[in-house]
């Protein structure tokens, strides 16, 4: 599922406080001396209205060398020194980082400047801690449109929808309304990977040329492991989400792409590895990729309002996306086949579901209901070092904090049109669902607003 836009430069376009204006024009890059300098540098900075932690660091296989900055949810950006203590990014050198207040040799203030104004991040800070009524006010006030559920074991503890589902008179979304949920498919869809695992259909060491034909050869001996973990060195996509595309028409387009790296050495977000991996199901178990994971996932998670075109859809239950304000279709209203979208989206995005299908998931995942105890391990397996959207990156889940009792595993979602996030504290039996129906930048902060306010209760 291609996600538009950073989620980072999102969150701080829509919370940023202070007016900043900047030109476009292009930074010189100046010559610093980076081993002995750097580390004044690197560190956790906390953007505290937002409640996000912004990293600074180096890598000890570039002899640390090069500086970047990271945030969860968002991909790494190195940054280029540009005058003394500023740098911009590599790729959009129109943001630009200033460190600030120089102490004991570091520095203990970070200022991201951008077109749409600046924000000040504290080394070590706190993030500002809201109640859920204080969240849901700013909401209102947001005028946030979706679905919010949050629940701590076997008790929800806060679920609210807001806004509309369409223009329709009755068209306000309510706790039941379905929404693409967009990338967290891609759990589901390694779900049904070790679901096969587990019947002895096929092993994560398999690779492509065991189920396609004709694969080229830079790219046969790509595993099952490596597409689940985005370490196969495929491109993120090849086509428009719902573009017609034929599997023959796929394939080639796939094994004809250049790949990014070599085969299983860096972490590179691959929508059309999570599509060879519905196909892979497909021809291990022998159903249909929705058809798999309705019997084996859906059916005994209790989830019977989940998937594409198997759920008797009422025709206001589903709802429409909003873009700048104007409703746009419905997504099973899109160009889809007889069975769902066509591979460009198959398998890496477009799942509909609604907020409570996805804490019954929740509650499978943590009572080994589909999966057991043993593979449920590897799914939640921080398997990949990313420092890219995530710090470690599982079998379909964002892993975080993985040796700490706040261990976090999430996944994230966006389109033009939906905006998802899916945290899960497995220690705490925490579980959070942001769901809504426009790509607005602050609700990719709200999970994390209500996960500070829970972690201090």
């Amino acid at each position: 599922m291609k996600k538009i836009n950073s989620i980072l430069l999102l969150l701080i376009m829509s919370l940023s406080l202070l007016s900043f204006n900047c030109t476009n024009s292009k930074s010189k890059a100046i010559n610093i001396d980076p081993k002995s300098t750097l580390k004044q540098y690197v560190g956790e900075y906390m953007y505290e209205e937002a409640g996000v932690i912004i990293k600074i660091y180096t890598k000890e296989k570039e002899s640390n060398t090069k500086l970047y900055l990271f945030v969860t949810g968002d991909r790494e950006s190195e940054l280029i020194a540009t005058e003394e203590h500023k740098f911009s990014f590599k790729m959009e050198e129109e943001f630009k980082v200033e460190f600030k207040n120089l102490k004991n040799g570091i520095f203990s203030e970070l200022i991201l400047i951008q077109p749409h104004g600046t924000v000040k991040a504290v080394r070590n800070g706190k993030a500002k801690t809201d109640d859920l009524a204080t969240i849901d006010k700013k909401l209102i006030d947001r005028e946030f449109s979706g679905v919010i559920l949050v629940a701590q074991n076997d008790s929800i503890i806060f679920n609210k929808a807001y806004g509309r589902k369409n223009n329709q008179e009755n068209g306000l979304n309510d706790i039941h309304t379905v929404f693409d949920i967009c990338s967290i498919t891609k759990q589901f869809t390694s779900a049904g990977i070790l679901k096969l695992l587990m019947q002895n259909k096929l092993s994560v060491t398999d690779n492509l040329s065991k189920y396609f034909d004709a694969v080229p050869d830079d790219k046969k001996n790509i595993t099952i492991h490596q597409l689940l973990t985005h370490s196969s060195g495929l491109v993120d996509g090849i086509g428009d989400d719902y573009e017609t595309i034929t599997e023959e028409e796929f394939l080639s387009q796939v094994f004809r792409s250049k790949l990014i790296h070599s085969v299983g050495e860096e972490f590179n977000y691959s929508n059309i590895g999570y599509s060879l991996l519905a196909l892979i199901i497909e021809k291990a178990s022998g159903m249909d990729y929705e058809t798999f994971l309705n019997v084996e996932i859906f059916k005994p998670s209790k989830m019977n309002h989940t998937g594409y075109v198997i759920p008797d859809w009422k025709k206001n239950e589903v709802a429409n996306g909003f873009l700048n304000g104007r409703e746009a279709k419905k997504p099973n209203e899109e160009n889809w086949s007889k069975n769902g979208p066509y591979l460009n989206l198959k398998g890496n995005g477009g799942i509909l579901t609604r907020a409570g299908d996805l804490l019954l998931w929740s509650q499978a995942i943590r009572d080994n209901t589909v999966l057991d105890k043993e593979t449920t391990s590897k799914y939640l397996y921080p398997h990949f070092e990313s420092n890219n959207i995530y710090s470690y990156y599982g079998y379909g889940w964002g892993i975080e904090n993985n040796n700490s009792e706040n261990k976090l595993v999430l996944h994230g979602g966006a389109s033009d049109l939906f905006a998802s996030d899916l945290w899960m504290y497995p220690k705490k039996g925490i579980t959070i669902i942001v769901l809504s129906n426009t790509q607005e930048a602050y609700v990719y902060s709200i999970a994390g607003k209500i996960s500070n306010f829970l972690l201090q209760q």
